[in-house]
C-alpha cells in the first residue's frame, strides 16, 4: 500500500477546541492517530470506488487520502467549518463535496454511495442502532462500510483523562458496544474485524475497526 497521504499541518484547519488534529503531528501520538487512518484504508481494500462518503470528516485530514480511492468524494460534518476545509482542499488541488448535517438524518438518497467511512464518530453516540441504520441506508446493497473507533480499556481511559476528558462522557459507547451493534444490524454483514496494534488482543489494543457489506 502506498504511504498514507497526510497534508502538511500548516494547511489543515483546526475546527474547534475538541478537534484532535494536533495529535496527528505530535511525535508521541501521531503513530496511533495516523495508524487508525491506515487501518481504515486497509479495510477499504484495493477497490477504487465510484463514490465514497466520509462521515465525520472533522478537519479534513483524511480527505486527501480518501480522494485517491474514489471518483466522487463527499464529506459530512455537524460543524460549519466547511469553507476552511475547502480552502485546504483548494490548496492541495483536490475536490470534495462537503455537507453539513446529522449522522441520524443523512441528507442523501438510499444507496447513493458505493462506500462509506466513519472513523472516531460512533463512540460518541448512544443510539448505535439508529446510527448504523442511517449509515447502511445510504450505501448501495453490496457496498462497503468501514467503521473505526477507540478501544475502551485502562490504557486508553488514562490517555483521555491525561488530555482533559472524562472517557465515559467523551465516549459513552465502547468498542464492544459498537462491534455488537454492527454484528446484529440487519442492514450490515460484518466481513472483517481488526485492531491496532494487530499483534495485541483487541481488549489491549488502542483502536479497532471493522468492514461490513451493506445489505
Amino acid at each position: 500500500m502506498a504511504d498514507l497521504l497526510v497534508p502538511p499541518r500548516d494547511v489543515v484547519p483546526k475546527t474547534g477546541d475538541d478537534d484532535p488534529l494536533d495529535f496527528y503531528y505530535r511525535p508521541l501520538t501521531k503513530a496511533l492517530y495516523r495508524g487508525r487512518l491506515r487501518m481504515a484504508i486497509d479495510l477499504l481494500g484495493d477497490t477504487h470506488f465510484a463514490s465514497l462518503l466520509d462521515v465525520g470528516y472533522g478537519s479534513g485530514i483524511f480527505l486527501p487520502e480518501l480522494a485517491r480511492h474514489t471518483d466522487r468524494l463527499v464529506g459530512l460534518e455537524v460543524h460549519d467549518e466547511a469553507p476552511r476545509v475547502q480552502e485546504m482542499l483548494r490548496r492541495l488541488d483536490l475536490r470534495a463535496e462537503l455537507v453539513q448535517g446529522s449522522l441520524y438524518q443523512l441528507p442523501f438518497a438510499d444507496g447513493e454511495f458505493d462506500a462509506l467511512v466513519c472513523i472516531s464518530v460512533l463512540e460518541h453516540m448512544t443510539d448505535l442502532d439508529g446510527a448504523l441504520t442511517e449509515l447502511s441506508r445510504v450505501v448501495r446493497p453490496g457496498g462497503t462500510v468501514v467503521l473505526g473507533f477507540p478501544v475502551r480499556n485502562p490504557i486508553t481511559d488514562s490517555f483521555f483523562r491525561l488530555v482533559g476528558y472524562d472517557p465515559r462522557e467523551l465516549h459513552p459507547s465502547g468498542h464492544e458496544d459498537i462491534l455488537a451493534a454492527a454484528r446484529r444490524h440487519s442492514g450490515l454483514a460484518v466481513e472483517r474485524e481488526t485492531r491496532m496494534p494487530c499483534f495485541l488482543p483487541t481488549s489491549f489494543a488502542g483502536y479497532a475497526g471493522c468492514r461490513a457489506r451493506a445489505l
